[in-house]
């Protein structure tokens, strides 16, 4: 446009690159000036030509419809090897040489990567024909920030139009170039995303731009009815909890007494606080983002707690809460005053509907001395294992408590607590197929310090492990050792195989006359020594079985420590069957019924065992001991009679470890990482963790079948003989003529050639490392603003040193609903008495949302479905219950066909033989 026309002077403003540019022209004569602007007018006509003929070539095949809005989200990622050194920076957008957004600055990195906090969101507004009509489409500038001189340029990418229009969320990157009149550097790169904006972008980033806080539910504020608890150091000191009435001892309800019964339950007798603790809790809080079942957990009570105040004699004691940790959410009762055996009642919050992501989820429980000035004190806590536990069954189960599960001490007294704990699982086989893939990783944060330091340490106890210290590579050594105890397992177990000691029991059908019936009858046999024996004969007779054997084996053991566990008399030791799961994944639901578990159950065999078992472990260890003495009198005696030069100050030198070498930490972090692979191993051996156990056995079992299919002799030879021919016949002279004694020229081709793959396969690893690093920082970015900004990971695998065991005084009864009328359903349904909280899990890209869990039909506790325990729950569709069917069918036929004739034609081989050498032997 022509801004200014004066005489010989002519100033005209124009658009280039998304810059507005101002430029004065100056001509010799007026009549020069003149045609200029004749000119300039001319080309103002044409333009309109040249632009509806640029916007056909820009649209192509893209058919725009009338008055189109488009409203994009754009995020800009990060930016990867930008020049300059150390540099601070940001990016501008622009579009149409106005600026529509900038981020904020990244200080000193090259390889910046924007967060939510940082700008990299912002939702782009734009009319469909004025994005194709603007000649260079969407402008981004990196800029390098400097408080005290100009940003310099550090380049800019261009997206074009139909770009944009066709963009669909995917990652791309795109070619730093100098703007014009911009220093050229020709390096770095700038990584978006972009795709249409959903309403809930829209409303997340507005809510955002006006609020940098998010505004959620906290689990920790009084959600539930409030109770009067707690006050000042006076206040307590004056307060009287308990007195003398009618000739007995009442003590005042802590933390509150029931609103809807003030005046009965303000003063109660310890029987009768007991009593009332023991009642169904009155609210819930339903927390959590899974959806593969539901945990039902309430705290009932703290027995011989440690005083954690001073002051006792004035009546000073422990003020106890209870947390608890269970994947992403975190939750916590009301606090209990000067009391070392709280009892939380029914109206208290006390009572949490849990929802399950995945199976091998620990429910952490910590009991701390609350503080209103400094940060909570952990008494104690517990890893409470769902993995095999039955559902539909009310378990009250009562735990020691310790500071932490990862090292010892173990043996400090920190009371203990008791808990009421119910699975709701909508479908076995759901579980069983969920463990395929393995667990995310899970997060908890918190807005609050002191709630962060509540939350890790109910999850990892008060010792961290991951801090370097002497005392902690000492502990992993002392575990380690501590491994060494699989010897003893193994002997005994060898022996019992060999002398045919083991028993299982069989059921066997039985046909009885009076009245006419069948009755299974268990009989013991040495199942395991009998498969060994007839199993080692095939693989003597036929090698070519050592493959499947391996893999069977592999199974077998799985097995055999299922049967040990299974067998044994505790009831708190037992796990999953591979039956069980196995009748789940056909069938949907699982073999083992909900049975009642009594106080005490089989306290006295449980003893015997474990004193046997200790017995066992100390006479092995007294023997090593005296065998290390004969040892070192043995050497005595040799170097009296100089039959050996030793050093003698070699040998009674101790190993010592300098606290002061940096080389220490890198060997913690490695026991760290073997410990826990370890530990994983060492579950999934023993069945802790029975639904991996289960795959593993299943793996085991299925490479054994198909191994019995490989033809391994001729495999093996082949492979040989190939080997032999290919790689030491007379023409690899050949190749050391045409591939080693080859000219420069080749060498450096070839040298070329791999330098090159070498430097592609670098580089994938090197976007695959960007991309976690990316999605890691985003995610955490996101985490920290919507849940506060303090993080606890919350491990999903069983990685503790030491299992937290039920004490025999725990019991468990079969759950029996109680039958309600429809106004208590419907209230029920609706919600009455509960309250939920969404956990903190977040799906989606870009911008993520909360994970949203639908509210259980059972707020106080009831079952979502009735339950009948005498009728099995199939409830397959009729297309996946043929193909089952089929499966069981083929799966028989293959096993008929091919598998049982080898068998037999191998056992008739050998006997056939054994009898042929017998009746030679005879005869000479």
């Amino acid at each position: 446009d022509i801004v200014e026309k004066k005489k010989r002077t002519v100033i005209v403003a124009f658009l280039f690159r998304g810059l507005h540019f101002r430029r004065e022209f100056i001509f010799d004569t007026e009549q020069d000036a003149a045609r200029f602007c004749q000119v300039i007018e001319r080309e103002k006509q044409l333009l309109g030509c040249r632009a509806k003929a640029r916007l056909e070539a820009t649209l192509g095949d893209i058919k725009l419809k009338e008055g189109e809005q488009l409203s994009l989200l754009v995020d800009i990622i990060s930016g990867t090897d930008l020049p300059s050194k150390g540099p601070d920076p940001y990016v501008v957008v622009r579009f149409q040489g106005k600026v529509i957004h900038k981020t904020d600055r990244i200080p000193n990195t090259n390889n910046p990567i924007w967060t939510l906090r940082k700008g990299s969101l912002f939702i782009f507004n734009v009319n469909a024909l004025e994005l194709f009509e603007a000649n260079d489409g969407l402008i981004l500038e990196v800029k390098d920030y400097d408080a005290y001189s100009k940003h310099d340029s550090l380049g800019a990418i261009s997206i074009s139009p139909k770009t944009i229009y066709n963009w669909n969320e995917e990652r791309k990157e795109f070619n730093l170039k100098a703007l014009s009149g911009e220093t050229v550097y020709d390096e770095g790169k700038l990584a978006l995303r972009v795709r249409r904006a959903t309403d809930h972008d829209k409303d997340f980033l507005k809510k955002f731009n006006k609020s940098k806080k998010f505004d959620i539910c906290d689990v920790t504020d009084d959600l539930l009815p409030t109770l009067e608890t707690g006050g000042g150091a006076l206040k307590k000191l004056m307060k009287v909890n308990k007195k003398t009435e009618s000739g007995k001892t009442k003590y005042l309800v802590r933390p509150g007494p029931d609103p809807k019964r003030k005046l009965e339950t303000e003063w109660l007798t310890k029987e009768q606080i007991d009593e009332e603790a023991l009642k169904p809790s009155h609210s819930w809080l339903d927390i959590g983002s899974g959806n593969l079942g539901k945990v039902f957990v309430e705290v009932i009570k703290c027995d011989g707690l440690p005083n954690m105040d001073t002051g006792s004699t004035f009546g000073n004691l422990t003020d106890s809460f209870v947390s608890l940790v269970y994947e992403d959410c975190f939750a916590r009762t009301h606090t209990v005053d000067d009391c070392l055996s709280p009892r939380f009642m029914p109206w208290s919050r006390r009572a949490f509907i849990l929802n399950m992501m995945h199976t091998s989820s620990q429910l952490f429980v910590g009991v701390f001395d609350s503080d209103p000035h400094t940060a909570h004190e952990l008494i104690g806590r517990v890893s409470v294992d769902l993995t095999n536990l039955i559902p539909n069954m009310i378990y009250t189960m009562k735990y020691n408590l310790h500071p932490t599960a990862k090292c010892n001490p173990r043996e400090k007294k920190c009371g203990s607590i008791t808990i009421r704990l119910r699975l709701e699982l909508e479908n076995e086989r759901t579980l069983l197929l969920s463990n395929i893939n393995y667990p995310e990783s899970v997060y908890v944060n918190s807005d609050n310090k002191k709630d962060y330091k509540v939350m890790h340490q109910t999850v990892h106890g008060n010792v961290d492990m991951k801090r370097y210290g002497l005392a902690n590579i000492n502990q992993y050594i002392e575990e380690l050792y501590d491994y060494l105890t699989i010897y003893y397992y193994l002997e005994d177990s060898f022996v019992s195989l060999i002398l045919w000691r083991s028993k299982t029991s069989i059921p066997v059908p039985v046909p009885r006359l009076t009245p006419l019936s069948i009755e299974w009858v268990d009989i013991s046999m040495p199942l395991h020594s009998l498969m060994a024996f007839m199993c080692l004969i095939g693989m003597v007779e036929n090698p070519e079985l050592m493959p499947a054997l391996f893999f069977g084996s592999i199974g077998w053991i799985l097995m055999a420590t299922m049967e040990l566990r299974t067998s044994g008399p505790d009831p708190w030791a037992r796990c999953k069957s591979f039956q069980h799961y196995f009748w789940a994944l056909i069938c949907g639901d699982g073999m083992i019924k909900p049975h009642n578990i009594a106080l005490n159950e089989n306290i006295e065999r449980i003893k015997v065992r474990e004193e046997a078992w200790k017995k066992r472990v100390k006479d092995a260890e007294r023997r090593a001991e005296e065998y290390a003495k004969e040892q070192e009198q043995y050497w005595k005696e040799m170097e009296e009679r100089d039959d050996i030069d030793e050093d003698l100050s070699v040998v009674k030198r101790k190993f010592t470890l300098n606290p002061t070498t940096a080389y220490l930490y890198p060997i913690q972090q490695w026991l760290g990482i073997i410990i826990n692979a370890l530990r994983i191993t060492k579950n999934i051996v023993i069945w802790e963790e029975s639904y991996l156990s289960f795959w593993f056995a299943v793996t085991s079992f299925i490479l054994s079948v198909l191994s019995l299919f490989v033809p391994w002799s001729l495999l093996v030879k082949w492979t040989m003989r190939i080997t032999v021919y290919v790689f030491f016949g007379p023409w690899m002279k050949l190749v050391d003529i045409y591939y080693y004694q080859i000219n420069e020229s080749e060498e450096s081709e070839r040298e070329n050639r791999l330098k090159s793959e070498r430097q592609e396969y670098l580089a994938d690893q090197i976007l695959q490392a960007q991309l976690v690093r990316e999605n890691n920082t985003k995610l955490r970015d996101f985490k920290q603003y919507m849940f506060g900004e303090h993080i606890t990971k919350v491990n999903i695998m069983k990685k503790d040193r030491f299992r937290d065991k039920p004490l025999p005084e725990s019991s468990a009864v079969v759950y029996k609903p109680e039958i309600k009328s429809l106004g208590s359903l419907a209230m029920q349904e609706g919600g009455y008495h509960q309250v939920r909280v969404d956990g903190q899990h977040l799906v989606g890209e870009m911008i993520p949302k909360i994970y949203e869990t639908p509210s259980t039909e059972a707020p106080i506790g009831k079952p979502t479905k009735k339950v009948d325990d005498d009728i099995p729950n199939y409830n397959d569709s009729y297309g996946i219950a043929v193909a089952k069917v089929g499966t069981i069918i083929v799966g028989a036929a293959v096993v008929s066909v091919y598998l049982v004739p080898n068998l037999l034609g191998a056992f008739s081989e050998l006997v056939s033989k054994d009898i042929s050498v017998g009746f030679r032997s005879f005869y000479s």
